[in-house]
């Protein structure tokens, strides 16, 4: 079979030129559909984006109340807080001394007198107490020491005086002492 070809070359051509116009012309119709189309759920994301934040800024001023009040209770609750550590360490500090009066009674030996006992300094650990008196032998007194080492919150004991004397109302030798020493603050 023999095809003869009876269109012009130049019409040929020019029909390739229009089926290749319109080939483009179509993709580019597509494309700018798909552009529109991408343009319109940008458009769309920032309306619901846009929805979504009115939403939490009505709660949020819905609840503004709602938050100053919870404010003014983690205030009151500081307050309360400040106040109850005041009551507890005035409660502690009231309950100090008859306990250590109470161990110290507890570490006297017979022959022994007590004649002061004070508060000197307040220190971070406890507070120095000095313990003056008088008995009537300084192995009294060792043991006395002795006692204090091993009684629990007693710390730093310094003999500060010991030293024999004349009671002159008794008329009998005795010996003085002064010791000092920590007492510890045990909060518990």
């Amino acid at each position: 079979m023999i095809e003869i070809n009876l269109i012009p070359q130049k019409l040929k051509k020019q029909k390739q030129v229009q089926m290749l116009i319109l080939a483009g012309a179509g993709i580019g119709i597509v494309a700018v559909a798909i552009l529109i189309g991408i343009y319109f759920l940008q458009i769309q994301k920032n309306v619901e984006i846009d929805r979504k934040i009115k939403m939490i800024e009505a709660e949020s001023k819905s609840l503004a109340d709602k938050i100053d009040e919870v404010k003014k209770f983690n205030a009151m609750e500081d307050v309360y807080t400040k106040k109850k550590k005041v009551a507890d360490s005035l409660l502690f500090d009231q309950a100090l001394w008859p306990k250590l009066l109470d161990s110290i009674g507890e570490m006297l030996l017979p022959d022994m007198w007590l004649t002061k006992i004070e508060q000197t300094k307040e220190k971070d650990e406890g507070i120095v107490i000095n313990v003056s008196g008088n008995t009537l032998s300084k192995v009294i007194v060792a043991d006395f020491i002795k006692r204090l080492e091993e009684s629990k919150g007693v710390m730093d004991i310094k003999a500060a005086k010991i030293a024999d004397a004349v009671d002159a109302a008794r008329n009998m030798k005795v010996t003085n002492f002064e010791i000092s020493y920590l007492y510890k603050k045990d909060r518990q």
